[in-house]
């Protein structure tokens, strides 16, 4: 029997501003509460770049200059007593610079601006694939390929279980 559930197409971005990171403290959808690169679903017929410029502009109002695609992760989310997988996305990090620090406030969640060293210092708040993707994937000069992550949600902690890279 075929399941029903879907693989979610999903564009993220690393955008940058004077060796800052743009993160949001997600309100809404799948990992609320948690600091998280900004992003969302593709809707269908877009491009790559045409989904996160949108998704970008909604989130935080800003107008970014394409850097391009660092790498595609394929990321399941597993319930960590009963190994049952409860979501599975299909994410391309993106890379993105943004001219200016000032974002408008939206209802999807609260924006700040980090740098490195802020966001090791709070590890424990944000999705541990997405601070992945900022001190790994971001940070290097080239494409880093296909990435394979596994999450594990015990209870209200997440925790990433299994990392490959192709």
């Amino acid at each position: 029997m075929l399941s029903k559930q879907k693989i979610l197409n999903v564009v993220v971005s690393g955008i940058n501003n004077e060796d800052k990171w743009l993160l949001i403290k997600r309100k809404k959808g799948d990992y609320q509460g948690k600091w998280a690169l900004v992003g969302g679903k593709m809707e269908f017929g877009e491009t790559i770049k045409q989904a996160i410029l949108r998704e970008i502009r909604e989130e935080t109002g800003l107008s970014v200059v394409w850097k391009g695609v660092k790498a595609l992760i394929n990321e399941r989310l597993l319930e960590k007593e009963t190994e049952h997988q409860s979501k599975h996305f299909l994410i391309i990090l993106c890379y993105t610079v943004a001219e200016t620090e000032n974002v408008k406030p939206t209802d999807e969640g609260i924006l700040h601006w980090f740098s490195l060293d802020e966001i090791r210092t709070i590890k424990e708040q944000i999705i541990p694939s997405d601070f992945y993707m900022i001190t790994e994937l971001l940070t290097t000069q080239n494409m880093n390929g296909i990435i394979e992550i596994d999450l594990e949600q015990k209870e209200e902690n997440l925790e990433l279980s299994k990392l490959s890279i192709y």
